[in-house]
């Protein structure tokens, strides 16, 4: 998906004290006046989505807030839990206890990242119980990437339908592009783009 469409929201605005967001987070000299509730967050988002062709939301909340991120999944089209469901099949169990959620499931996937939850075959095993949802699966990069591309094959493998390596600026991340190419010429005719399809396992 293009960084233009894609909105990675995280959880880091949160303050767990005062169950407010904090949009100035990131602001040596904050004035208190960027405090949101978890319902304007919600306003926010609409809009938002309603001005812009933002098609997915990455933590749009604190990985604890569940009430207010099921609430989401009614404005965007796909909403992504990464640091919600953190790899971890306890909490995409609880995830599907939600009943909005299952209502909204092909909007509801896991972003997987490999060192998150251990084990290439723990990995494995997360996107199984992911598929059995049905959920789609990111296979994401993680900040200090290097040029490794087995990323790219782990999600061409794993028929995740997407993957997110970043802009592609650097050469670790146009390492993983670059092996999609590859990959995409082995394969030929056997070959299948996921389409409007992409938020599901292909």
């Amino acid at each position: 998906i293009p960084s233009s469409k894609w909105s990675d929201c995280k959880s880091s605005m949160h303050n767990i004290y005062s169950t407010k967001y904090d949009l100035d987070f990131k602001s040596p000299n904050k004035s208190g006046q960027n405090f949101k509730s978890g319902e304007d967050m919600i306003e926010m988002y609409k809009e938002l989505c309603a001005d812009y062709p933002i098609v997915s939301i990455e933590d749009p909340f604190d990985k604890e807030d569940w009430e207010h991120t099921k609430s989401v999944l009614q404005i965007c089209q796909q909403v992504v839990g990464d640091d919600l469901l953190m790899s971890n099949p306890k909490r995409i169990e609880r995830a599907t206890l939600i009943p909005l959620a299952m209502l909204f499931f092909s909007r509801y996937p896991s972003n997987l990242w490999i060192n998150q939850i251990g084990t290439v075959t723990e990995a494995i095993e997360v996107v199984k119980l992911a598929n059995d949802v049905p959920w789609g699966v990111v296979i994401s990069h993680r900040s200090g990437e290097t040029e490794d591309s087995f990323i790219a094959d782990l999600s061409v493998g794993l028929a995740s339908g997407q993957i997110k390596a970043g802009a592609p600026c650097r050469g670790e991340r146009l390492a993983k592009y670059n092996q999609l190419l590859h990959i995409e010429e082995e394969l030929g005719d056997h070959a299948i783009y996921a389409g409007e399809d992409y938020r599901q396992c292909l």
